[in-house]
């Protein structure tokens, strides 16, 4: 695969890029700083990937580690930073739906979003994060089980 080709893959996936961002960071800003990062990496190391139909797989896991990378090093920065306030996170006018798939854990959340938002197949999924197709099924299951216990709590309010 050549850089010209890189650039299409990109332009063409950059809305399910930025939903796999947005599933693990969830500031808009961090997202586009992510993408931005992984796209200069991906660049820069186009020449470790394999075989060509992989390519999008391949910067689906850049990515990831991009986004890693950044919660590791928000962590390390909270404590030099207060901590943002219920009130302000209510503030905010996010769908009901996506303020439960961002209270999962991220080894919930990501599979949930991939399969989904990004409609990519149990084995993609398993792929991109290493993992087999039964841990992804389990993850997937937990994580629809859990959704399914949020809104029943909330129903039983």
């Amino acid at each position: 695969m050549n850089k010209k080709e890189l650039g299409a893959l990109i332009i063409d996936g950059t809305d399910d890029f930025y939903r796999v961002a947005k599933s693990i960071l969830k500031e808009d800003a961090d997202c586009q700083d992510a993408v931005q990062e992984a796209v200069s990496k991906a660049f820069a190391k186009i020449d470790t990937l394999r075989e060509k139909k992989y390519a999008k797989t391949w910067f689906i896991r850049i990515l990831l580690n991009e986004c890693y990378r950044m919660l590791r090093q928000r962590k390390r920065e909270v404590a030099y930073h207060e901590q943002i306030s219920g009130e302000e996170i209510r503030q905010h006018q996010y769908s009901d739906l996506y303020q439960k798939i961002m209270s999962l854990e991220i080894e919930y959340r990501v599979p949930l979003v991939l399969y989904y938002l990004n409609q990519y197949t149990i084995k993609e999924i398993g792929q991109m994060l290493d993992l087999g197709d039964s841990a992804v099924k389990m993850r997937l299951s937990r994580a629809r089980k859990m959704m399914r216990r949020m809104y029943e709590q909330e129903d039983a309010v």
